[in-house]
């Protein structure tokens, strides 16, 4: 494969939402996840850890999660249903069974002194990191999170731990479908930058 350049992966990322069930390669998922880790960290912590799933049936009760999921963040109302038409593969919260590969993006807890929401400044970089790595290799992703309505569940499926939290699930596979990498829609720059003040 032909060496990708950097602001040609930036501009080639986007969230995919159908995916090939072509294989990725173990070597590729290390690849991948070894970009992460060099992302950088507040103190250098490096609170992360990464869960390679690949097994059908965890990633079918992550899928159900994840839909109840859906549920609980809209007050109750049900999600749209799975993709019914034929030859179309289902979203991947519907059958998320297919996705080649799901990693499940995880931090070591310590006591924070400030703000905890900001503790995704610790993490997102490497989330970003992984995503434009596998955008690099032709692979999807989507940054997903709405299942942590349900993380209890999540937590112990995954056999967490609890001085653990989990941050994001990233599912991880070939475009599949009509989803293609580039061409997502962005505003213009002028838009949302600001000379010394707002």
């Amino acid at each position: 494969m032909a060496e990708v350049g950097f602001f040609d992966v930036l501009r080639s990322q986007r969230g995919i939402r159908r995916y090939a069930p072509d294989p990725v390669s173990d070597a590729t998922v290390r690849q991948v996840i070894e970009a992460a880790t060099w992302a950088p960290s507040g103190s250098n912590r490096q609170p992360w850890h990464f869960i390679v799933i690949r097994d059908a049936e965890i990633k079918r009760r992550l899928g159900e999660i994840y839909r109840e999921g859906m549920i609980a963040s809209g007050g109750g109302k049900a999600p749209v249903p799975p993709t019914l038409q034929l030859g179309v593969p289902p979203l991947f919260s519907d059958n998320l069974a297919s996705v080649p590969v799901v990693v499940m993006v995880c931090l070591e807890k310590w006591p924070t002194r400030g703000r905890d929401n900001l503790l995704g400044a610790h993490i997102f970089p490497a989330v970003q990191n992984l995503m434009l790595a596998a955008a690099a290799l032709g692979l999807g992703t989507r940054l997903t999170t709405i299942w942590q309505h349900k993380d209890t569940d999540v937590m112990d499926l995954l056999g967490i731990p609890d001085t653990v939290e989990t941050m994001a699930m990233i599912p991880l596979g070939y475009p599949g479908g009509d989803e293609h990498l580039g061409g997502g829609k962005r505003k213009p720059v002028e838009d949302v930058i600001h000379a010394d003040r707002w």
